[in-house]
């Protein structure tokens, strides 16, 4: 029975069967394919209702599941130390919704949202822009109520 958590490195990931062939140090060497091992989610990201990028080449730990070597879990990320990115949280994927019940509050001195072909605004009942010094628009052609 294995206990605690193993270096790996992801091989490959199947976002339809949420699953990645994994290499794991000191038990897997010189075999090309690799173990198939499932993915233990946070409480909060049931993977039947969001998706994370999972690319290969990334080194994690695995577990065991009942103490199983064919029955490898994906835990976490392992750190790299060196040349790792400072001050700032990035969140790669196709597509990304923030979805709240109540409300969404981003704050910070420069909030900046750039589409490269379209930024929809929506409102149901109302769209409030509020400066304390100056809102402008810029733009080649402005349109107000579609003329």
């Amino acid at each position: 029975m294995l206990a605690g958590f193993k270096r790996a490195k992801i091989l490959s990931y199947s976002a339809k069967s949420r699953t990645a062939k994994v290499h794991i140090h000191g038990m897997t060497d010189g075999a090309s394919d690799g173990l198939t091992a499932t993915f233990a989610y946070p409480v909060g990201d049931s993977d039947k209702d969001t998706e994370r990028e999972i690319l290969a080449g990334e080194d994690v730990y695995v577990f065991f599941e009942n103490g199983e070597e064919s029955r490898p879990v994906i835990a976490f990320f392992s750190s790299h130390g060196e040349n790792a990115v400072v001050d700032t949280r990035r969140i790669r994927q196709e597509n990304i919704e923030l979805l709240a019940r109540s409300n969404i509050k981003a704050q910070a001195k420069v909030i900046e949202v750039d589409g490269s072909e379209t930024v929809n605004i929506h409102g149901a009942v109302q769209i409030n822009l509020t400066s304390e010094a100056k809102v402008s628009i810029s733009a080649p052609q402005i349109s107000m109520n579609g003329v």
